[in-house]
């Protein structure tokens, strides 16, 4: 399959088929790796949220309370009625 590099704005780009996005999975944050033959465009597995349950449930089972002192004041109504002015 050939392509062309194309100007945007000032840099340059290519067009990829949507038959290949598809098939590869890409779609908005790709990673490129530049290899000896070429490069390589994979599609961003990673999330910054990964692990992130497995995280929470060990730290309930560890005895923490999920948001811990992020919370605190704010549950109990105790902002609402002291901060705001209505």
């Amino acid at each position: 399959m050939h392509t062309r590099i194309i100007r945007v704005g000032n840099s340059q780009g290519i067009v990829l088929p949507k038959k290949l996005l598809q098939q590869y999975h890409l779609s908005g944050a790709v990673e490129l790796q530049p290899m000896p033959e070429g490069l390589l465009i994979k599609p961003v597995t990673s999330s910054t949220r990964q692990g992130w349950e497995a995280q929470m449930q060990a730290a309930v089972a560890a005895g923490q309370e999920p948001a811990g002192e992020l919370l605190e004041g704010f549950s109990d109504g105790v902002f609402e009625e002291n901060e705001w002015q209505w």
